[in-house]
């Protein structure tokens, strides 16, 4: 079972893949993931990717292909995975077409007004990273009902999982949220264009939080049969 998660910034990729990929005995390939194992692990890889990374800059295409070729070599994802963030340009994807076929595009639907309003009210652990929410989004849009619970922790500002404080990162203020989800409907669109029409898409609009859709996403995938 091949799979990949696209949506934008917000939408809950690494949500929905991370609670997927157990249930289907797949594994989970994070780009983001990715290279910091490998930049922790020290590679060759690790360190060239570590300096574009420290600069705030995209690790190149090429440096991505081969930390990806050499992934896809572990154990894991013997039984298939679930690409998260990946392909993210029109080179990737077509290296990708090279190495492996992809079965299904699952695709996360979310108006952008709710993206805002989410992804403003995300709060981040500063020592363990872990992330929580604190908006709960009850609208209407174009006659779509809309119920995103917060994901709030036990005690105010502090971490459920290591006591650490919770803050707003500055990539989480609705002026630099706007910028991001122009910027990834740029890069998306040739992405999604390159697939149309080869792969099944798999369109989810996701209208309420994980404990309700990630049923139904599996669900919708399961009518695929894959193996």
């Amino acid at each position: 079972m091949r799979l990949v998660i696209f949506g934008p910034p917000g939408s809950g990729k690494g949500t929905y893949s991370t609670r997927i990929a157990p249930v289907l005995k797949i594994a989970r390939i994070a780009t983001g993931d990715m290279f910091r194992e490998e930049v922790k692990n020290n590679t060759q890889l690790g360190k060239l990717a570590a300096m574009y990374m420290n600069k705030g800059e995209f690790v190149p295409d090429d440096v991505t292909m081969k930390m990806f070729k050499e992934r896809l070599k572990k154990p894991d994802t013997k039984n298939g995975f679930i690409l998260d963030g990946f392909p993210r340009t029109i080179f990737q994807a077509k290296e990708l077409d090279k190495i492996t076929k992809i079965e299904v595009i699952i695709n996360l639907i979310v108006p952008d007004e709710i993206l805002i309003e989410k992804m403003s009210a995300r709060r981040m652990c500063k020592n363990c990273g872990d992330i929580y929410n604190i908006a709960d989004i009850k609208k209407n849009i174009d006659g779509v009902e809309y119920l995103l619970p917060p994901m709030l922790p036990k005690k105010k500002n502090v971490c459920d999982k290591c006591g650490g404080p919770l803050y707003q990162r500055d990539d989480d203020k609705p002026e630099v949220i706007k910028e991001r989800l122009e910027v990834y409907k740029n890069q998306a669109a040739p992405v999604i264009e390159h697939y149309t029409g080869k792969i099944p898409f798999l369109d989810i609009h996701v209208t309420r939080g994980p404990e309700i859709m990630v049923g139904k996403i599996l669900d919708e995938i399961k009518k695929f049969n894959l193996k």
